[in-house]
């Protein structure tokens, strides 16, 4: 990405952040190949596990990993296919507050096989996505609020009329 001339090092901090917050009760692969290791390694030497169990763990262990990696997979493309789209993240500040954030997507990167949007002039994970929200409404909005302000300005001219007349 480098060559591209785009700066990562935001990325850099923000995965280094969140791999030091990431669920700490989950069981990844390496957990699941250190329970096993454990478990061949503190056998009952007088009954020994088969081999046809530590296969059927084995075929589990590459399922599960294999399931993880199509979960990815779908993921980043789904998250790549958010360029020049409006979102809006939640995003956690120090004190566990949740801050919406809201912006168009300029691109999207994968840093260490987590995906990154950059809106505004900050990377934020994909995790933080609460909505996408089309640029139609977002034009429909903006001219319901301007004709709100209008009617409003029209009332309060109708308003100041009526005062002055009343006098």
């Amino acid at each position: 990405m480098a060559g591209l001339g785009i700066d990562t090092s935001a990325v850099n901090n923000v995965a280094s952040a969140n791999s030091k917050t990431e669920n700490k009760n989950s069981l990844d692969k390496d957990a699941f190949l250190k329970l096993l290791v454990a478990q061949m390694q503190y056998q009952d030497p007088m009954e020994p596990t088969s081999n046809t169990e530590y296969m059927s763990q084995m075929a589990q262990f590459s399922s599960v990993e294999q399931m993880q990696n199509l979960t990815s997979t779908i993921t980043s493309g789904q998250s790549m296919s958010l360029t020049g789209q409006y979102v809006i993240l939640n995003v956690p500040d120090a004190a566990g507050n949740v801050d919406q954030v809201s912006g168009l997507v300029d691109y999207v990167t994968v840093q260490d096989g987590k995906t990154y949007f950059h809106v505004g002039e900050e990377y934020y994970p994909s995790d933080y996505l609460d909505s996408v929200v089309s640029m139609d409404y977002i034009e429909h909005m903006a001219d319901k609020s301007k004709e709100d302000k209008v009617a409003a300005t029209e009332s309060d001219v109708n308003a100041a009329a009526e005062n002055v007349s009343n006098e």
